[in-house]
């Protein structure tokens, strides 16, 4: 992980959200602080997926919360002003209610199936526009997004991301890194 976010930090990535769901704490905290380090040597933002205690052990940029997560109100009295907190969003009742908690951005998704949330039904494209029309917060389209689905979404203005497979799964992170965000501009 650590050699794919540094390709990928190489290539021009300018935020970097560590989510693991396995592994110890130790484990995780341990991971977390060498990816905060390698984040602030290449002036990109670290966000913590799901954990405001991590965020804060490793003096992360922010923290990205999903629907069963802690309230934004309880992140942010620990996590403090400075720190950004995000939210995953599937409909426009959560975008909505993301915008009134103080949020500083959204995750929109999933656009596509994904095998990381498989459960989770995709929004579609249509979907996302009406939600990223529906509010000035910074808007992440989330879900299955890789390089061959990706000009369907620039083709609409999308010009926010959030992907794992397409950089996980590369064989060559930097080169997938490079190519989606030469996509994106």
């Amino acid at each position: 992980l650590i050699r794919i976010v540094e390709q990928a930090l190489a290539a021009g990535v300018k935020m970097v959200q560590y989510r693991s769901k396995q592994g110890t704490d130790k484990e995780k905290l341990n991971e977390a602080k060498q990816l905060a380090s390698i984040c602030k040597s290449h002036k990109a933002l670290f966000i913590i997926n799901d954990r405001v205690d991590l965020a804060l052990a490793v003096d992360a940029d922010g923290v990205h919360l999903g629907q069963s997560d802690l309230p934004t109100a309880s992140a942010r009295k620990i996590l403090g002003s400075n720190r950004l907190i995000g939210r995953s969003t599937h409909c426009i009742e959560q975008l909505q209610e993301a915008e009134e908690e103080g949020c500083d951005y959204v995750g929109i998704g999933p656009i596509h199936e994904t095998g990381i949330k498989p459960h989770t039904a995709p929004i579609g494209i249509q979907n996302l526009l009406t939600m990223t029309q529906a509010t000035s917060l910074p808007c992440f389209a989330i879900g299955g997004i890789n390089y061959s689905n990706l000009s369907e979404l620039t083709s609409h203005g999308i010009k926010r991301i959030a992907v794992i497979s397409a950089i996980i799964n590369s064989k060559d992170p930097s080169v997938t890194s490079s190519k989606l965000l030469n996509n994106l501009s």
